[in-house]
């Protein structure tokens, strides 16, 4: 039986992690974001989503979290 996943279905697992490459990539250069925060997502696992950790606040992985769902989903 062929399962092909369909648009409604949400972004595949690929395209999330891709996009959440992306956001990491685009946030750490960023001057404002000091180096712990920096560091931690850094050695974040792009295959799960952004979650508060030791140097990562709730405030900064919520918006990277929905950036990288909002970017997934575009075709």
């Amino acid at each position: 039986m062929d399962r092909r996943k369909t648009r409604a279905s949400g972004p595949s697992d690929e395209s999330l992690r891709i996009a959440r490459t992306i956001v990491c990539y685009e946030a750490c250069p960023d001057s404002e974001v000091p180096h712990a925060v920096a560091r931690g997502l850094w050695a974040h696992d792009m295959n799960s989503p952004f979650a508060a950790g030791e140097h990562v606040s709730v405030n900064a992985a919520r918006p990277m979290e929905e950036r990288a769902c909002r970017e997934a989903a575009q075709p």
